[in-house]
This record gives structure tokens, C-alpha cells and sequence, in this order.
């Protein structure tokens, strides 16, 4: 066990030291700390580390909640054939690298101011280091996702209702967090709120049914809400 948290340690030292400037002094000592600590089983990991494991090969599969996600949206939505916009990416876009490397003939744009400079566009992979909003342009995508995209989760909503898209969202706490639904009180009010706006969407825009899954299996205590049409 020791040598495993000393080599992870070593391994996210190196990378933050090289990639220094794309994230906080917050984030670097959050990350730092964490990899000396270790991971208190039981315990959702956190998105950040979850990029930067993911981006390091240290996450074992079992561990990975990103495989999670993407076997719900390859069981509901068959993603490998389809054009997807995924919104709140975070710094290292691990989740749709992964995404892209599966696709056989969709592609993928992920929107995230904050994307790494260090991260590049391939055939498949489109990197777009900006805001996404509910009226931005989604060209020929015809699913939106979110992993945990937080403040960005009403956009996602209100996108997938005025394109009448499929989308997919693994929600977050929200709530008095540190984003812009800092005026709900807990997370459950913005949970609850955001899960109202996501169902009425679906149902005013004939979508079908809003369906709610969870992926305990990484300790997970958010639900993934997505439409599924009849």
C-alpha cells in the first residue's frame, strides 16, 4: 500500500509540476494532498482526480466511474454512432478522449473554458475552451452529455428542450457550492430543482420519459438523468 501512494504521489507531482499553469494554487495542493492520503474506500473519488488519475493510468477499471458512465450511455443511446456535445469537459477532458476512442462513425466537441492547452483536437475530438449556454449552436449533434457539470446543468436542460435532443447528465451536489445556485439553501433543493426542469422539458417537448439510474458501484450518490424515448 505504501509504495502504491508513494508512486501515485510521484506520478501527479510530476504531471503538476509540469502542467503547473493550468491549475490553481487550490487545485494543486488538493490534488497534491490527496494522492499522499490516499483514497478512503467507500468514498466517491473527486472530478478532479478523476481526470488526472485517469489522464495517469492510475485509476483501476473497477474504480473508474467514467467506464460507468459511458456503458449507461452506450446501453441507452448506442454513443458510438452518434455526434455528441459534451458540456463542462473540465481541465483534462478524459471523459470524452475516452468517449472518442470508442466512436466508430460519431464524433465528439466538449466545451469547457478551462480546457488544458496541453490537450489537442483529433478526427474524432473537438475541443472548444469556451462557455457553453442553452442557445449555442449545436450544429449536427444529436446527444448532449454532462459529467457533473454543475452551474452548466440548466444549459444542458434548456439546449437538449429548444434542440429537441437526447441528452445524459451525471448530476452533482449543485447547491450552496460554490456555483452560480448559490441562493438554494442545500443540494437537495437544487437537485430537485434541476430534476423538475429536466422532466418538464422532456415532457413538453414530447421526448419521451425522464429516467433517473445511479452508479453506486463508485459510490455515487448523485443520480444520471437522461430522456429515453418510446
Amino acid at each position: 500500500m505504501g509504495d502504491t501512494l508513494n508512486d501515485n504521489y510521484r506520478q501527479v507531482l510530476e504531471f503538476v509540476i509540469k502542467n503547473n499553469d493550468i491549475f490553481t494554487d487550490y487545485e494543486r495542493k488538493y490534488l497534491l494532498n490527496y494522492a499522499l492520503k490516499g483514497h478512503a474506500p467507500g468514498k466517491l473519488i473527486p472530478d478532479l482526480v478523476t481526470e488526472v488519475y485517469d489522464k495517469l493510468g492510475i485509476l483501476e477499471d473497477n474504480d473508474n466511474i467514467y467506464l460507468g458512465f459511458m456503458d449507461l450511455l452506450d446501453q441507452e443511446f448506442l454513443y458510438r454512432d452518434r455526434n455528441i456535445i459534451e458540456v463542462g469537459g473540465g481541465i483534462i477532458p478524459s471523459l470524452a478522449k475516452r468517449v472518442s476512442r470508442e466512436q466508430v462513425s460519431g464524433k465528439i466537441k466538449v466545451y469547457d473554458p478551462r480546457l488544458s492547452k496541453y490537450e489537442h483536437n483529433n478526427e474524432k475530438l473537438t475541443l472548444v475552451r469556451d462557455k457553453f449556454y442553452g442557445d449555442t449552436k449545436v450544429g449536427d449533434a444529436n446527444l448532449i452529455i454532462g459529467f457533473m457539470p454543475c452551474e452548466a446543468t440548466y444549459n444542458i436542460i434548456d439546449s437538449a428542450s429548444r434542440n429537441n435532443i437526447d441528452f445524459m447528465i451525471a448530476l452533482c451536489e449543485g447547491g450552496p457550492h460554490g456555483d452560480i445556485y448559490d441562493y438554494f439553501e442545500n443540494e437537495n433543493d437544487w437537485l430537485g430543482t434541476m430534476l423538475y426542469m429536466a422532466e418538464r422539458a422532456v415532457e413538453d417537448n414530447n421526448m419521451g420519459s425522464l429516467e433517473k439510474k445511479y452508479l453506486k458501484k463508485y459510490h455515487n450518490p448523485y443520480p444520471v438523468v437522461y430522456n429515453k424515448r418510446k
